[in-house]
């Protein structure tokens, strides 16, 4: 499973965290491996709401059927996203 914690538009080819995250999953494939991408538009804050929000159920789905991730955030001020921080 690759994870992209861009947060821009899935068309929105101008993120390089989304170009790395398509990149690896590509290579992936060409590997042989069964590779889904997660897109984190829609998901909400942790405690925000219920644990049975959409978003929330397909990480959760995801990560229990991958057997690893790849989890790529872009950097801001030094360090990954407080929506990634927030998720982990």
């Amino acid at each position: 499973m690759s994870l992209d914690w861009s947060r821009q538009h899935e068309t929105d080819l101008s993120s390089y965290s989304k170009l790395m995250a398509l990149e690896a999953a590509r290579l992936l494939q060409h590997m042989g491996c069964d590779v889904r991408v997660y897109n984190p538009q829609g998901l909400p804050m942790k405690d925000g709401v219920s644990e049975n929000h959409e978003k929330v159920q397909e990480l959760r789905g995801l990560s229990e059927w991958s057997q690893a991730q790849f989890w790529c955030s872009p950097e801001q001020h030094g360090a990954i996203t407080a929506v990634m921080k927030n998720q982990s």
